[in-house]
């Protein structure tokens, strides 16, 4: 046989041993790099644009629109009562271990006080400046979304570890407590 050909032999077994031995050691890392990423779906609302029309309503009550806006020093509250819209006192970064963070406890607690008192409201709005990472506004959607064990916290590192408070539906499963479940993104200019 000349060099360089290579005749075809048709009894010749491939050898697939080293292409099955880098498959059973892909997929196993394959799994296991895919257990870091978690992915949550949020069910948002977008702000309604209306027809120009007011509504007539049947009661006089109108809505609390409670808003939430992330700035770069902490959160600033919003609401609507029945005769003024009301700003709540801002709530600042606090400092933990050296470093400045968003107080999600306090947040969280102000949002359940509020939910306490105006039981019916179902809808929160939230905003942020250009500068908030996607991450910190994730943060203030689970704040509002869910009631915890707890009503208030005031430690970040108790409210971090903290379990969605939980019942039985009418299908007998369990179930979070909603807090604020419908949530609206606002843009503020």
């Amino acid at each position: 046989m000349p060099r360089g050909k290579r005749a075809a032999d048709p009894d010749m077994e491939l050898n697939l041993a080293p292409i099955m031995a880098l498959l059973v050691v892909l997929i196993p890392v394959l799994l296991f790099a895919f257990t870091f990423f978690e992915v949550k779906i949020q069910a948002v609302q977008a702000p309604k644009m209306g027809s120009g029309q007011a509504k007539k309503k049947d009661d006089k009550k109108k809505p609390l629109n409670l808003t939430v806006f992330i700035k770069k020093d902490g959160f600033s509250l919003k609401m609507q009562t029945e005769r003024t819209t009301e700003p709540e006192p801002p709530i600042l970064k606090k400092t933990v271990d050296g470093e400045e963070m968003y107080d999600f406890a306090a947040l969280y607690s102000r949002l359940t006080a509020i939910k306490n008192e105006y039981k019916d409201e179902k809808t929160i709005n939230i905003g942020a400046e250009m500068n908030i990472p996607w991450h910190i506004l994730a943060k203030t959607i689970d704040a509002a979304r869910v009631r915890l064990e707890k009503d208030t916290y005031t430690d970040l590192k108790e409210y971090g570890t903290a379990k969605p408070k939980r019942i039985k539906n009418e299908k007998g499963r369990k179930v979070n407590v909603p807090l604020f479940p419908a949530v609206v993104f606002v843009v503020a200019e």
